[in-house]
């Protein structure tokens, strides 16, 4: 069963955020690692619960290394992603490292960005 994944621009614009500050080199590697599991149905990470837009769609948050920093778990970004089963598509909502405390989204932020981004 194979999903295809979908990089919203506002995770474009989390990643070219990233790379900008030029101590996150690796973050697209990094990021292929998640998106190669998601493309083979592997609804990895924790469902946010909560965030519910539509009946039978789900949201995820999971974590990935952060290869450019070799610290703990807290310096690895955290990805939100967003599944439409029925349509075989994953929106890749945003991306942020926990270190940006000011890039965490709320979950009412999270919701928009899923409006904004993933609705048609």
């Amino acid at each position: 069963m194979d999903f295809n994944v979908i990089p919203t621009d506002r995770f474009n614009s989390d990643v070219e955020y990233y790379l900008r500050k030029k101590k996150y080199t690796h973050i697209s590697e990094d990021v292929k690692r998640i998106t190669d599991q998601l493309e083979k149905g592997n609804l990895i990470g924790d469902e946010i619960p909560n965030i519910q837009v539509e009946a039978g769609e789900h949201t995820y948050k999971v974590r990935t290394a952060n290869t450019d920093t070799h610290m703990g778990t807290s310096n690895d970004y955290r990805i939100i992603y967003y599944v439409v089963k029925d349509d075989m598509d994953i929106y890749l909502v945003t991306i942020y490292s926990k270190k940006d405390s000011n890039k965490i989204p709320t979950d009412k932020e999270i919701i928009q960005m899923i409006l904004d981004y993933c609705m048609d």
